[in-house]
């Protein structure tokens, strides 16, 4: 089955399964139809990647996909010493449902994705609504 992803990193996709042939790449912050396998398309080619650990669903759970619009340190409790750098720009996952004092709960990407952050509502740019073959961007 088919789910709505977007790129964390830009991602090189191939022919098939051997990774020899790049037929594209998928860049950074574009929401691309991605299926179990590697399997991917995006505007005008399909293929595979074995790289999907630098993509996540856009919606997964009560976590969204979302941009950071101020660059600042986030930190794992509210009023607490920022531990994480995140720019602007910046992919982030937000659980809107966790509101509380203007903050939700956030997990940011550094190779994987890193849980127990949490940033103010105002910060981010939701992205969930964004069709296939668009690029998230503030």
């Amino acid at each position: 089955m088919a789910q709505k992803n977007i790129a964390v990193e830009s991602i090189k996709v191939y022919a098939d399964k051997s990774f020899k042939k790049q037929v594209g790449t998928i860049p950074r912050g574009a929401i691309f139809k991605y299926a179990n396998g590697g399997y991917c398309e995006f505007k005008n080619f399909k293929g595979y990647t074995d790289r999907a650990n630098w993509t996540c669903p856009v919606i997964s759970g009560s976590y969204v996909v979302a941009l950071v619009k101020v660059s600042q340190k986030l930190s794992e409790k509210v009023g607490g010493k920022g531990i994480f750098q995140v720019s602007k720009g910046n992919i982030i996952r937000v659980d809107p449902s966790s509101l509380k004092n203007g903050y939700v709960n956030c997990a940011v990407f550094n190779d994987v994705w890193e849980w127990g952050f949490k940033i103010k509502l105002a910060d981010v740019k939701r992205c969930e609504t964004l069709a296939y073959n668009s690029i998230a961007k503030l």
